[in-house]
């Protein structure tokens, strides 16, 4: 597909975001050199967060790209990559996914199952949706809507990527994780998960807690009781 794409947009050469050794069963020097190989992308396929360790590629050798700009990154850290996209100025990212097939994990698959069965007949599933489905605790609050709240920072950052999707929740005076409710919620709905919200959050064990909910120009601050865990786990899917 990649070749394909190159002849019909008359581009030089493919590039890809791959690492040296990231991936220690996919991204080794013989399997690069074999995808390369393989796609018919031979000296045309660059990885430009790895180059220096790699051989050079067509685009290096004629000087359409400065080999010396290119990355020598490797391994399956991402401190290199993290501290590009500071240098860059890129402060919003979604968590890098991992390398093993989601649809062999039982929770990915009860996500994606419920999902499916609420496409409408002429709905598709988005890949920003599939990026979802493996990130977050995720709650059905009703047939409408549906709420994923952060484990930890790194999700909390993919949930505010994805803001624009629909309502962003977050403790107003406590911390606590990042939430997003997807879907058509009702007013229900909405209360809901504030209290999911207020629930993972250092505010669980107080009566009330105070939670911000943005979306699309609008902004709230519920007060909410957190809702116990046993409550939770009764909508939590996964």
């Amino acid at each position: 597909m990649a070749k394909e794409k190159l002849e019909k947009t008359g581009a030089h050469f493919v590039f890809t975001g791959e690492v040296l050794g990231q991936r220690p069963m996919t991204q080794h020097r013989g399997t690069l050199r074999l995808i390369e190989k393989e796609c018919g992308l031979e000296g045309l396929l660059l990885r430009p967060l790895s180059a220096k360790l790699l051989e050079p590629t067509i685009p290096e050798k004629e000087g359409w790209v400065d080999r010396e700009k290119l990355r020598a990154f490797s391994g399956r850290g991402r401190k290199d990559q993290m501290r590009l996209a500071a240098e860059l100025g890129i402060e919003e990212y979604p968590t890098p996914a991992g390398g093993c097939c989601s649809l062999v994990d039982p929770v990915f698959a009860d996500r994606l199952r419920d999902r499916l069965g609420r496409l409408g007949p002429e709905e598709k599933l988005t890949r920003e949706e599939i990026t979802l489905l493996k990130v977050g605790r995720h709650f059905r609050i009703s047939d409408a809507a549906k709420a994923i709240v952060a484990r930890d920072e790194g999700e909390c950052r993919v949930l505010h990527f994805h803001r624009r999707l629909g309502w962003r929740l977050e403790a107003a005076e406590r911390r606590g994780p990042v939430a997003l409710l997807l879907g058509e919620p009702s007013e229900e709905d909405l209360l809901m998960a504030a209290s999911l919200t207020a629930s993972y959050g250092d505010g669980r064990s107080e009566p009330l807690v105070l939670v911000r909910a943005d979306r699309a120009g609008e902004s709230r601050v519920i007060e909410t009781a957190p809702v116990s865990r046993d409550d939770a786990a009764a909508i939590r899917i996964g």
